[in-house]
């Protein structure tokens, strides 16, 4: 009996590790590097352009195919590529009707991206507090961090010692602010290279937004008043020159929020059907424009606001993904399901189960047949080898291929 079980677990192992590195090697050689899109608004001709390689070259469209060298895409995108122009002296003086100068273009200029796997990224909760009112030019990194448990704790880097004088201090100011320990998440730009600092937002055990950073040594701790309602997933905390806005929420069910600095005021972008597990999102604004991307393996969903946030145009594109081409579907056919280490949308080493379909059953019970005259062959009867059966109708390629390397079933009664 022991025999027996030991071979059932051997045949099951088989199928765990085929079903992670045989589709794995399949896709080393058939998958195909697609190239996505990406998707930029001139404020020339108020108009879509998108970039695409193929091959080694570089070319850009709008929306109705005509075509644009790199010159010409540059000079169309003159608040993107102004670096390029002002370089070879082609710069407009003016945008609009509104004069152009480097430090407005500069200033106004603003990108962001967040990806999957960031939204399930778990940091170190050790987190460095600048002082934000140093007087200095640079900022300076501390020499110790703080973290969030039952009360706020200052740990110093060299001792590792609380350090419990500053740690009272700024328990008691989050305290009179009735913040609720412990923090759930802590977000923030934890380094020194930006031009300021604006500490971390914080939401505490009640869904309370706070507002915490250190100034002339002293805690700021501000309660945003964002309501707790909100289902935050992640929040994307930059410091920029232009002072709109401390940075983004993003909640479980695909809305973004941009907080403003005026008073915390949400500013809802405006996306339908984001997917924060599945799509790329990507923020690039101007003088004139915000444009957000929404990107997926298989499309792209575009939309451009004015500064205000008002909807002003939306362009969508979509191309077949790995899936979809001829290895994809044929993969669905050869593998029942497939087991993933790893997943382009996470940040974590994990076991990915796919199921694929109902496609692969033509295969297996093919397999299955193949198996009863394999059993046959080796002389054992279906009474002693129906296990086998089972694990190929169950597991189709991956279990005729255990089968096929473990064969003495005869002895294990």
């Amino acid at each position: 009996m022991f025999i027996k079980l030991s071979r059932i677990l051997y045949l099951v192992l088989i199928v765990f590790v085929a079903s992670i590195f045989l589709p794995k090697y399949y896709w080393l050689k058939f998958e195909k590097n697609i190239r996505r899109p990406m998707v930029y608004y001139s404020p020339v001709i108020n108009e879509f352009l998108v970039s695409r390689l193929v091959g080694n070259e570089m070319f850009y469209v709008d929306r109705y195919g005509k075509k644009y060298d790199r010159d010409q895409y540059e000079k169309l995108t003159p608040l993107l590529n102004y670096r390029q122009l002002i370089s070879v002296g082609k710069l407009p003086d003016s945008l609009k009707g509104e004069p152009l100068n480097v430090d407005d273009i500069r200033i106004n200029n603003i990108m962001g991206k967040v990806s999957p796997e960031q939204m399930d990224y778990k940091p170190i909760q050790l987190f460095p507090l600048l002082e934000s009112k140093s007087g200095r030019v640079k900022l300076e990194m501390p020499d110790d961090y703080f973290r969030i448990t039952n009360r706020f704790e200052f740990i110093d880097c060299q001792s590792n010692i609380c350090n419990e004088n500053k740690s009272n201090l700024f328990t008691a100011a989050l305290t009179a602010q009735n913040f609720a320990f412990p923090a759930v998440m802590v977000a923030g730009n934890p380094t020194n290279k930006k031009a300021f600092d604006e500490g971390y937002f914080v939401l505490d055990s009640k869904n309370q937004l706070y507002h915490i950073k250190m100034v002339k040594g002293k805690p700021f701790c501000v309660n945003t008043n964002i309501p707790s309602s909100l289902d935050i997933a992640f929040m994307n905390i930059s410091e920029m020159p232009l002072r709109e806005f401390y940075g983004l929420i993003f909640t479980r069910q695909g809305e973004v929020y941009l907080i403003s600095y005026d008073n915390y005021k949400l500013i809802k972008v405006p996306l339908e059907n984001y997917d924060i597990r599945k799509q790329n999102f990507l923020m690039i604004g101007d003088q004139f424009y915000r444009t957000f991307s929404l990107v997926s393996a298989t499309d792209v969903h575009t939309i451009v606001t004015d500064r205000n946030y008002k909807v002003v145009d939306r362009y969508q594109e979509s191309w077949l993904g790995n899936n979809e081409l001829m290895a994809g579907k044929v993969s669905t056919w050869l593998f029942p399901f497939t087991l993933r280490l790893n997943d382009s949308d996470s940040s974590f080493a994990n076991f990915y189960f796919k199921f694929s379909g109902l496609q692969s059953i033509w295969l297996t019970l093919i397999l299955v047949i193949v198996s009863y005259f394999i059993l046959r062959h080796r002389k054992i009867s279906v009474k002693k080898g129906w296990i086998d059966l089972i694990i190929v109708l169950l597991s189709g390629i991956f279990g005729f291929i255990a089968v096929l390397l473990v064969k003495n079933i005869d002895n294990t009664n």
